[in-house]
């Protein structure tokens, strides 16, 4: 099965991504930082089924054009069998909570969240994928907070049979967050990579950090992984999945 996994920064990139996703024809699609207003767009203009969930409120300075929406992490896919999502992290019950009421309170904000989804190949086989988004962190370093929230996340995978899990670790490989991961997961990014930041569309320019990621469990094997720039302020993690 093919699988796109990306960071697609709400709404600043939205023709360049979806002629990519398009053009790329994946059978599983899982995106972060969606807004929750745009699911059903996606889902209508990829013909995809879809899981989403919101974790958090948009607010970044200087935006008010989507400041107070909602946005989360989603997987698209044809064949859909069953999906759910858990929240990790937080307490979905901070998402019921107005903007304003959200921005009081640091607590408030504090919510990871994954979307989990069973999808079936032609062949009738069934894989599982999981798609996530951590919390960013100065300079990229693995701050008490952000681990955790690795922690919790680990905890949670615990739990559930074999997957891929990828997203916007927001965790750069070789720092502790990352290397948690890595120690439980086998790590598919190809060593050659530097970062997984795109050196153009990012606002901030020059970070070379490979954040984003794709794991596996046993069951599973990747094949032809690369990381595709000019689509998002992060690279496209593009990659062939197989039963091992």
């Amino acid at each position: 099965m093919k699988l796109i996994s990306l960071n697609i920064e709400v709404n600043r990139h939205y023709d360049t991504v979806l002629n990519f996703l398009k053009k790329e024809k994946a059978d599983v699609i899982c995106l972060q930082e969606l807004l929750e207003n745009d699911f059903p767009r996606f889902k209508k203009e990829l013909g995809m089924e879809g899981v989403f969930k919101e974790f958090n409120y948009v607010n970044y300075k200087n935006d008010n054009n989507i400041n107070g929406q909602k946005h989360g992490v989603a997987i698209f896919s044809k064949d859909i069998i069953d999906s759910g999502y858990i929240f990790y992290f937080g307490k979905e019950d901070n998402l019921l909570k107005s903007f304003k009421d959200y921005l009081s309170n640091e607590n408030n904000k504090k919510n990871s969240v994954l979307v989990w989804a069973e999808i079936k190949n032609s062949a009738g086989e069934t894989f599982r994928f999981i798609s996530t988004h951590l919390p960013v962190t100065k300079e990229g370093e693995s701050s008490i907070y952000q681990l955790q929230v690795v922690d919790a996340l680990l905890k949670t995978l615990d739990s559930i049979p074999e997957f891929i899990l990828c997203g916007d670790m927001n965790a750069p490989r070789g720092k502790e967050s990352f290397s948690r991961l890595a120690k439980r997961y086998k790590d598919n990014i190809p060593l050659e990579y530097k970062t997984s930041i795109d050196q153009k569309l990012h606002r901030v320019k020059g970070i070379m950090f490979v954040v984003d990621g794709l794991f596996t469990t046993p069951s599973y094997d990747t094949l032809n992984v690369k990381l595709v720039d000019g689509v998002s302020d992060h690279m496209a993690i593009v990659a062939d999945i197989e039963r091992s």
